[in-house]
């Protein structure tokens, strides 16, 4: 983020970060989804590897910062227009929610090497390359790996793709290991936190929720799953506050094992990474296919085990007693949910 505010200057009236780029100079544009950025994780994550792109490359990077998904697809409508005829081009659209807007919107498209390219989604777009990265096996790993403990599947609004595969790959696995705790079933609980987008941006919404669920228990010990966005801060408000609960928190799309002593280990989907990769191979040349999946096989989605977690805690108990127990299932169950991951059907192109 340094590097690039050096390489640029901010405009408020429109809400841009920008530098004019001289006519034959390669441009990459990003409009991040509202409210996406400074959410310490997959937003943060995808920015960060585009200006690590545009850093080593020189390439001109531009930032269109939303109000809300009206304002981006004015946007949108406005870059299209200015780059109809432009070389080289790109403009990323920062996650499914601008699945819409790319339908609706034909990238007519004639310069030499100007692409749109849509992360998060695999649907099937005239003019738009779309990239993916399968949560469903680093999910179902981390459904296997919170056996022993009730789960709570707390997200941010149904329908999104990538949240309805997380939530997939994990309660699949929960059917077959969530076992037993003081000998009764171990339950998994699916709540969504908004039936909106805003539910991406609701933190004070997320901690209620969990400290109304915490009131109902004697006491709490549930494996949260979050797929929250921006608002999972607010759960780990409620882990940093009760620094005597018992639950858990599964850290989610990056390492998150310092935001709190309650994560034993997080999901990393390193979207950051893959973006690189696809700018990367737009400069040398190499053609985008009308689709792109990335998954625990390519590295793009893993799961890091937090290094001794239990030496963090005030509380801990017989589930996690041997400080490996978290390693060991990851080792335990992590080619099975590679072979689960490759076995889902690709989509239609």
């Amino acid at each position: 983020m340094f590097v690039l505010l050096l390489l640029t200057a901010c405009n408020k009236d429109d809400e841009t970060v920008t530098v004019d780029a001289p006519k034959g100079v390669a441009t990459v544009t990003f409009l991040v989804t509202p409210n996406g950025l400074g959410d310490n994780g997959y937003n943060d994550a995808a920015a960060e590897g585009i200006f690590a792109f545009a850093n080593a490359t020189g390439t001109r990077l531009r930032l269109l910062l939303p109000k809300d998904e009206a304002e981006a697809e004015n946007m949108y409508r406005q870059w299209l227009t200015d780059n109809a005829t432009q070389d080289s081009a790109v403009m990323i659209l920062g996650s499914s929610v601008y699945e819409g807007l790319a339908q609706s919107n034909h990238a007519a498209l004639t310069g030499q090497g100007s692409r749109v390219l849509l992360f998060e989604n695999d649907a099937v777009i005239d003019g738009v390359s779309t990239v993916l990265v399968s949560h469903y096996g680093v999910s179902y790993l981390a459904g296997a790996m919170s056996q022993g403990f009730d789960a709570l599947i707390l997200a941010a609004t149904e329908g999104v793709p990538a949240l309805e595969e997380s939530i997939a790959g994990y309660r699949d696995a929960r059917e077959i290991y969530a076992g037993e705790n003081n000998g009764k079933p171990c339950q998994t609980t699916l709540h969504y936190l908004a039936d909106n987008e805003m539910g991406f941006a609701m933190p004070d919404s997320a901690y209620r929720y969990i400290v109304r669920r915490a009131d109902e228990f004697f006491f709490y010990d549930e494996m949260v799953f979050p797929l929250l966005g921006g608002s999972e801060s607010g759960v780990l408000r409620y882990m940093n506050d009760d620094e005597f609960t018992l639950s858990l928190m599964v850290g989610m799309d990056v390492d998150q094992s310092g935001q709190s002593s309650r994560i034993p280990f997080s999901v990393v989907i390193r979207i950051g990474d893959v973006l690189r990769q696809c700018l990367n191979d737009w400069t040398s040349g190499r053609e985008w296919p009308g689709h792109m999946q990335f998954g625990m096989k390519d590295g793009a989605a893993d799961i890091v085990v937090t290094p001794n977690f239990f030496r963090h805690l005030n509380l801990w108990d017989n589930r996690y007693a041997d400080p490996d127990t978290f390693q060991r299932l990851y080792e335990k169950y992590k080619d099975e949910a590679m072979k689960k991951e490759q076995t889902l059907p690709l989509p239609s192109l």
